[in-house]
């Protein structure tokens, strides 16, 4: 792949695949291993990929979910964890209201928080979606109106 291509579409994506990983460790640290891991997979036979984004996120997102599987149990986050992800985060996010949205977001199952993080923070559309979590485009949309349901009753509370 052209040198200039790939340092393009590192400039582009890097961002948006770094907050998809963050929503998905909560870790800062392997935040970043996993998007590094995932540009260096997906830059290496990229050539014939149409939507680089939506293909990207999805490399990311196996990544993880086989990290997470070698793991054989899940990890609990300690609170210096969440407080290190909550920094960054602060840090891109300075609104009260967006702040509360993005708590209530936070407490979301796995499945339902991607999906909602997918469609409203990284625009992308239903059919993106599908692809990456590997679900078809009426069950993202039935995720999509649970997430939004259970945040309306987080931020309610």
């Amino acid at each position: 792949m052209d040198h200039d291509l790939v340092e393009q579409l590192f400039k582009k994506y890097y961002n948006d695949v770094l907050l998809y990983a963050m929503s998905l460790t909560r870790n800062a640290s392997e935040a970043e291993d996993l998007v590094s891991e995932a540009f260096f997979k997906a830059l290496a036979i990229a050539d014939d990929v149409k939507n680089f984004k939506a293909w990207i996120l999805k490399v990311c997102r196996n990544l993880f979910l086989n990290k997470k599987r070698k793991r054989s149990k899940i990890v609990e986050l300690s609170e210096d964890i969440s407080s290190e992800c909550d920094d960054v985060l602060h840090q891109i996010v300075k609104d009260e209201n967006y702040r509360a949205l993005y708590n209530a977001i936070g407490l979301l199952p796995q499945n339902l928080k991607e999906v909602i993080l997918l469609f409203y923070f990284e625009d992308m559309r239903v059919d993106a979606i599908s692809l990456i979590v590997g679900k078809s485009e009426s069950n993202v949309k039935v995720m999509l109106y649970r997430g939004r349901e259970q945040i309306k009753q987080i931020l309610e509370k």
